[in-house]
């Protein structure tokens, strides 16, 4: 059941408890609306940035990833059920949008602990914008025949994965976080960079 485009992550990971989910999903309810485990996998991810600004990083950690494996068995009950359409997959991505702000603004609460106010929300909020960005590039050339962007280590699995990290390292120091949302931004920004740089390479072979 991969679906085209999974990151490493997801792939090697993510997948190996999706997969027995979905499953349990399908065994007791074979006709499930694969929109409901969207919404399941948004709401996991919002208790989780709650988390965070309450001081509780590894249960907030361990809640993305959670909210992670479910955001992947969605497709799969979709594409299992025949229930998989354009509103789902449009349903999905803009539930991801939504969580990913409210997870990176409770990194950026966690982060008061050790970064100034004015530092904090400048880190969460250049974090969001690389976030975003990435979202925003690959669905831009997404019907665009003859660019296709990488999807490795750049992935929003990836950067769940990552706060995931974060918030376990966090019981050893609270710069977790913030060398979290610092990490995620370089890797977000440089990759639309790249992006960018493609783009304007294969449009002049044209």
């Amino acid at each position: 059941m991969p679906a085209k485009g999974d990151g490493p992550v997801s792939k090697y990971i993510n997948r190996r408890f999706s997969r027995p989910l979905t499953s349990l999903i399908l065994y007791f309810w074979p006709n499930c609306n694969p929109n409901l485990i969207s919404i399941i996998s948004a709401l996991t991810g919002i208790i989780s940035s709650i988390l965070f600004c309450m001081n509780f990083p590894i249960m907030g950690g361990i809640l993305v990833q959670i909210s992670s494996i479910i955001d992947g068995s969605d497709g799969e009950v979709a594409r299992a059920n025949g229930r998989t359409s354009f509103f789902g997959g449009f349903f999905d991505s803009v539930m991801d949008r939504y969580v990913d702000v409210f997870i990176f603004l409770g990194l950026t609460f966690y982060s008061l602990n050790v970064l100034l106010i004015t530092h904090a929300f400048l880190l969460g909020i250049i974090t969001i914008i690389g976030a975003y960005s990435i979202s925003y590039t690959a669905a831009k050339v997404e019907l665009k025949e003859g660019i296709d962007f990488s999807r490795t280590i750049q992935g929003r699995d990836t950067r769940l994965f990552l706060v995931f990290l974060a918030g376990i390292c966090a019981f050893f120091t609270d710069w977790a976080i913030p060398v979290c949302l610092i990490s995620i931004s370089i890797l977000t920004h440089v990759s639309v960079i790249l992006r960018i740089n493609q783009v304007r390479k294969e449009k002049d072979l044209e």
